[in-house]
């Protein structure tokens, strides 16, 4: 039962209720079990007095020892924390000074006292708790014998929040919002009934429920009051607590600084939240993260001012110190799929102050070559962004033939928090050589795409955990040299899920599909086609082999999949993030569903799980073709 109120004097009535209810000022409350008398003769000098400090007789290590009779995990525990047991543990050492019995005295006499503490602080009220000093006799060692009779655990049976501030008001106005705060609260509540009370657990849930409160509306709440009220007998805890929520904040006026070169807007387009909407932290997160993404500036932070004097409007600052205007970057690589390759980038982070970023970029490889050119806006309202991009490439493929493509593309680009959305027009044009010089295919096609990217993983750059899911729809029209022209329509989509398993493993699973529609006669570019085979597709034969075979020479086909499953894991402890994995890879590509004939790879490989991606070596065999194909890669891809 969840209760409220305002005024003080409502507050004191409560409380008093509460105590006289649960027994917090009635008498009748059971108290914890009293701890025997300790017979410490033993410990006495040879005249039976006890023994000062100045005269006291020393006891080496193996004058005296302790034992403790208790049940895991309290064993555990009480020789780790109790003073008596760290001192037993240092009088072991070759250097030890050895211990006084007046010393010793006091220990044993301190020993129940804190291992009550300690077996309380795990939910063991009702413990019984024994200490016995040995006599030592006949070079005999004296013993001393701590018993530890935990009893039951204590368990939660009642949780009582109550509030007060501007969320009580709200509550009695039937706000929506406010009760379902409120609700949540006591639903994510960490400690609730059945569970057993710890005073760990119990420190931890106060926290956690005050934070919540914290993020969402009312920054400057406390607690006014907690208690739990413990029946050592029945082994019961009731827990209390009053909760002042403060004023209701929202967000007001944005202020920014730092800025000299790149307009307000790309800040204030992705903000998650208008002027006037309730204050939540979140939202500031989420806020600082958008802005880092835009690749403009070095550092971000995001704040609120939290006076409660201006709680309705509460200013938020926005601090960022920006990067260069422009950038060149140079690069040398080499992957199993294209060989090695030299590259170079270049940036400029608002051209001719239109508030829109370049990026050219060229790429000389061994099997590939590339060009491109791309304009992106500045983010617009809705977290919309402009698209403009053009490409030329030239790639050798494994069996000599050369296939070149161009294209030209104008979008827009949604970005969510966790699904982009992106729309674009696009001209695009290949043809395929044959290495005799023979064109095998020859196309260009106008074409409208909606796009779909949707990623709820642990980690871009390492998940472990959650999917991500590709989803393309095209149509199009293409024109041809070789083949008739008309309509086609094309849909592709690929999923990647990551789940752990038990003993430390991970798993990868992997599904990929694509269709081409169209009439037979009608020719499609073969960058609009599909192939199959390299690092991404299936392991064990060569990048893009895989498809429709004409004239000798590899084309794209009209509809494929693929699919993978791997497990991973650490190999070392000391080294953590070098994995080792095994892994079974399938698919084809062809001209229709009737003639797939899927093709299996599968072998084993290293992983080093490196700050910007994994990096891949895969040795894997593929069956068909009865022979062994190194793969390495670094990064992942939906």
């Amino acid at each position: 039962m969840t209760l409220r109120h305002g005024s003080g004097w409502a507050r004191v009535v409560a409380s008093l209720a509460w105590a006289v209810a649960f027994g917090a000022v009635v008498p009748g409350w059971a108290a914890e079990p009293p701890v025997p008398p300790v017979d410490l003769r033993a410990l006495d000098g040879a005249d039976g007095a006890s023994v000062s400090s100045d005269d006291a007789d020393l006891l080496s290590a193996q004058g005296w020892r302790l034992e403790i009779v208790a049940p895991a995990p309290l064993d555990a525990l009480l020789r780790n924390y109790l003073d008596i047991a760290r001192f037993q543990r240092e009088s072991a050492a070759p250097d030890a000074i050895p211990i006084s019995r007046t010393e010793l005295r006091r220990l044993v006499v301190s020993a129940p006292e804190q291992a009550r503490t300690l077996i309380d602080a795990e939910g063991y009220f009702g413990a019984r708790i024994a200490t016995r000093v040995s006599d030592g006799q006949d070079g005999q060692p004296i013993v001393v014998t701590l018993s530890v009779e935990p009893g039951q655990l204590t368990r939660v049976s009642k949780v009582q929040f109550v509030f007060e501030g501007e969320l009580d008001a709200r509550l009695d106005d039937g706000e929506p919002a406010a009760r379902s705060l409120v609700d949540a609260l006591s639903a994510q509540w960490s400690l609730p009934v059945g569970a057993v009370f710890r005073q760990v657990d119990w420190t931890a849930a106060k926290n956690e429920a005050l934070a919540r409160l914290r993020s969402d509306r009312y920054p400057t709440a406390t607690w006014s009051g907690t208690s739990a009220t413990v029946d050592a007998t029945d082994r019961l805890a009731r827990l209390f607590m009053v909760v002042d929520s403060g004023p209701a904040f929202s967000f007001g006026d944005v202020r920014i600084e730092g800025l000299s070169r790149q307009p307000a807007s790309a800040i204030l387009n992705t903000a998650p939240f208008r002027k006037g909407d309730a204050y939540r932290e979140k939202d500031l997160l989420d806020w600082q993260e958008r802005i880092q993404k835009l690749n403009l500036f070095d550092s971000i932070f995001v704040t609120t001012d939290l006076d409660p004097t201006q709680a309705s409007a509460a200013p938020v600052l926005v601090q960022v110190r920006e990067q260069q205007l422009q950038s060149a970057t140079t690069g040398i690589g080499v992957s199993s799929d294209t060989g090695p390759r030299v590259s170079a980038d270049y940036l400029h982070r608002n051209l001719f102050g239109l508030d829109w970023q370049a990026k050219a970029r060229v790429q000389l490889g061994q099997n590939n070559r590339l060009g491109r050119l791309d304009f992106t806006s500045h983010p617009w309202e809705g977290r919309r962004r402009g698209l403009l991009s053009t490409q030329a490439s030239r790639t050798v493929e494994d069996d000599k033939a050369v296939t070149l493509s161009a294209r030209a593309r104008v979008g827009l680009l949604r970005e969510g928090e966790r699904l982009e959305r992106m729309q674009y027009v696009e001209f695009e044009t290949a043809s395929v050589t044959a290495n005799a010089g023979d064109k095998v295919s020859d196309a260009s096609a106008y074409s409208a795409t909606a796009q779909w990217i949707y990623r709820d993983v642990d980690s871009q750059t390492l998940p472990t955990r959650g999917s991500t899911t590709l989803l393309q729809l095209t149509l199009g029209r293409s024109y041809s040299a070789l083949q008739e022209k008309g309509f086609f329509g094309r849909a592709y989509a690929r999923s990647t899920w990551y789940w752990p398993l038990p003993a430390g493993w991970y798993a990868t699973v992997r599904g990929e599909a694509g269709q081409v529609f169209a009439r037979e006669q009608v020719s499609v570019p073969d960058t609009l086609l599909f192939r199959a085979g390299g690092d991404e597709s299936v392991r064990g034969y060569a990048y893009r082999s895989l498809g429709v075979v004409t004239d000798g020479v590899v084309t794209g086909g009209r509809v494929m999949f693929t699919s993978s499953v791997e497990v991973a894991r650490p190999i070392l402890a000391r080294l953590p993030a070098l994995w080792g994995a095994v892994f079974v890879d399938a698919g084809d590509a062809a001209s229709s569903a009737d003639k797939l004939d899927p093709r299996v790879g599968y072998g084993v490989g290293l992983r080093y799980r490196s700050p910007v991606g994994p990096l891949r070596l895969d040795i894997a065999h593929g069956q068909q073709l009865q022979d062994w194909r190194i793969h390495f890669s670094v990064g992942i891809s939906l």
